[in-house]
């Protein structure tokens, strides 16, 4: 009898306990706070490796400037050609492996029929994933622009500023030289910076093949911003850029990108002192400045 009894009350190998309930909610608190305690690092991680990326992009940008200089007798590509528009953008294109793209633009002292296939032409390199450009700019009469997230910088105030001492590496009309900016430095002169594209077909910001203030140059007149763009004021006519402000900005934190005419880049705070802000855009204003 007792036996019997016994043997009743084996259990199977097989058995296993599950959990209760008690026990399931601490596991699943455990977890969401592991979640909480993680995620910002993740999320600081994945802006960290946007903002490496953006970097990397715009160096190469500025190594096709470079290219472009080294194989064009040490000439700056023209910054916005009058009549035309086109911008320093569509000169590079060779030196980043998009010669047949750059083809479409035909001669760049006139307009060509072309030009518009070209401008609408997503060009990844010219990109920030943060930023993650998308859709296009319809200007009235002039054709469709594929977005972009960089900014190339014709100095301290506006594109076509009145003062030689505001002028910055890019010119309206004109090509500059690297061997002109011995009075300032090309590692103290800011080539390169960052845009918060357009996400409305009406706004222009970031069209890299429009030559226009906010779209495919900008001037350091206003302190750069993150998270959110500035309209640009644009250029009176294609022939006077004289009051064409465009303003860097980014959606990194804080920060805006740039790049040096010396292929140095750096983070830049939005809360930069604006006198060296202004300083960091000249070839010849020789300012000193100091920045971290």
């Amino acid at each position: 009898m007792n036996r019997a009894i016994y043997l009743q009350t084996i259990r199977p190998a097989s058995y296993r306990r599950g959990l209760s309930l008690i026990e399931l909610l601490v596991v699943i608190g455990v977890i969401g706070l592991l979640l909480v305690v993680l995620l910002p690092s993740c999320q600081h991680s994945n802006g960290n490796n946007r903002r490496a990326n953006c970097h990397s992009n715009m160096r190469n940008v500025s190594m096709a400037v470079h290219g472009y200089s080294g194989q064009n007798a040490e000439a700056i590509p023209v910054g916005v050609y009058k009549s035309s528009r086109y911008p320093a953008q569509s000169v590079i294109l060779a030196q980043l492996e998009l010669a047949n793209l750059q083809k479409l633009f035909g001669t760049y002292g006139g307009t060509a029929d072309t030009s518009s296939i070209a401008t609408s032409k997503k060009v990844p390199i010219y990109n920030c994933p943060s930023d993650n450009p998308q859709g296009t700019y319809t200007s009235p009469g002039r054709g469709t622009y594929a977005r972009s997230s960089f900014v190339f910088c014709f100095g301290a105030d506006t594109m076509e500023p009145r003062a030689q001492r505001d002028q910055g590496v890019f010119r309206v009309g004109m090509a500059s030289a690297f061997d002109t900016m011995a009075a300032d430095g090309t590692s103290n002169t800011v080539m390169v910076s960052e845009t918060i594209s357009g996400k409305t077909p009406a706004d222009p910001s970031g069209a890299w093949g429009y030559g226009e203030a906010g779209s495919s140059g900008y001037t350091h007149k206003n302190l750069p911003r993150s998270g959110t763009g500035l309209a640009p004021i644009l250029a009176r006519s294609a022939t006077d850029f004289s009051n064409a402000v465009g303003t860097a900005s980014s959606m990194h934190p804080g920060l805006v990108n740039v790049m040096y005419a010396d292929n140095h880049g750096k983070a830049i705070d939005v809360n930069i002192d604006p006198a060296i802000w202004r300083a960091m855009a000249t070839t010849e204003g020789q300012e000193q400045y100091q920045y971290p």
